[in-house]
């Protein structure tokens, strides 16, 4: 168990920079509507990133029931996925206030879109992690959520439509919630 705190205080400060990056980023957001054009879309991705990272900090809590001897490899994984949710908060919103005239829609085609590669890459990572220190298989629900989750917002990136890109978001949210239920413990 002694172990285990300091390993859950280095994904925690990393998980609460995510977060925090995240929340002031929105809050800059917010002050920028009176004069710039906002956008639902990269609004609703950033709420499915903070589900993950809220999702991600739930479920370290049973990590001491899950490894019974931490490793250089599992710590390595873990770290992984925690450094992956904060580039994709990073990435989602612009770091401060947009300027005049300047459209979130466009902020996010530049770089916000690549807040989803990191997070596809994140649930990559996660169906590994799985598989490597749980035994979980990629062909059970779990690894099919997870697929999905890997495989929308990449289906997002690649898109240049519009209406396909809202779609997809659209779908993503529901999915988002559904498998951060399942694969989160009910309590602890």
């Amino acid at each position: 168990m002694d172990s285990f705190r300091w390993i859950a205080v280095a994904l925690s400060m990393i998980l609460g920079l995510g977060v925090t990056r995240l929340l002031s980023a929105v809050v800059a957001v917010f002050r920028s509507r009176h004069h710039a054009q906002l956008d639902w879309v990269p609004l609703v991705w950033t709420g499915c990133i903070f589900l993950w990272q809220l999702q991600y900090w739930w479920a370290i809590i049973e990590l001491p029931g899950l490894i019974k001897a931490w490793t250089l490899r599992s710590f390595l994984m873990l770290v992984s996925l925690t450094l992956l949710l904060f580039v994709s908060a990073a990435l989602v919103l612009p770091p401060s206030e947009l300027g005049e005239e300047v459209s979130l829609r466009t902020s996010f085609e530049r770089d916000g879109r690549w807040a989803l590669v990191s997070l596809s890459t994140y649930f990559g990572l996660a169906l590994v992690t799985d598989w490597l220190l749980w035994s979980l298989s990629p062909f059970s629900l779990s690894g099919a959520m997870l697929v999905l989750l890997i495989l929308l917002p990449l289906g997002f990136v690649w898109s240049r439509s519009r209406p396909v890109q809202e779609a997809i978001t659209i779908l993503y949210v529901p999915l988002s919630i559904w498998a951060a239920l399942e694969l989160s413990p009910a309590s602890y």
